[in-house]
């Protein structure tokens, strides 16, 4: 949604036609349903042949090869999550041929003010968007606190689309 709210062309991927589907109802220009891990071809095909310049990764090793093959000559690949495993091999001929930038980050590690500084200008840049209607949250399930372990295996299972949501009554 962010992509799309700063005017991106999007595409994403999924294990699941559900999740594909749910994701074009929040703007997704382009779905790839991934197939036993592969997904660039159906990339390039969307691309007509050409890439794409970013690919924000939350599943890590598992797509590192795949995502190297879908960024153009100095795209950008920005890992931020490791669900797919967090040591893969890097094929350094083709990192150094299209001259790319692999960008790991993450917030917990960061310095209470530079997190502090990311929470001003997420407010001021991205809150008036969903006062707009052009961002939405997206919850998936609001369950009671004695769920919690309901929640965990929902999400160990990748049964989830959005934010899950545990009440105190």
């Amino acid at each position: 949604q962010l992509a799309k709210a700063s005017g991106a062309s999007t595409i994403g991927t999924a294990r699941t036609q559900e999740k594909l589907d749910r994701c074009r109802g929040l703007g997704l220009d382009g779905a790839v349903l991934v197939r036993e891990g592969e997904f660039a071809a159906e990339v390039h095909e969307l691309t007509r042949g050409n890439g794409v310049d970013l690919v924000l990764d939350t599943v890590g090793a598992a797509y590192l090869e795949q995502n190297l093959h879908v960024i153009v000559r100095r795209g950008t690949i920005v890992v931020v999550g490791l669900l797919g495993g967090a040591t893969g091999s890097l094929p350094l001929g083709t990192v150094l041929g299209k001259r790319a930038t692999i960008v790991g980050t993450v917030l917990r590690s960061r310095a209470l003010e530079e997190k502090a500084a990311l929470a001003q200008r997420f407010a001021k840049e991205a809150l008036p968007l969903f006062t707009e209607g052009r961002l939405k949250p997206v919850i998936d399930q609001v369950l009671p606190m004695e769920k919690v372990a309901e929640a965990h295996t929902r999400m160990e299972n990748n049964e989830g689309f959005g934010k899950i949501v545990l009440r105190w009554e």
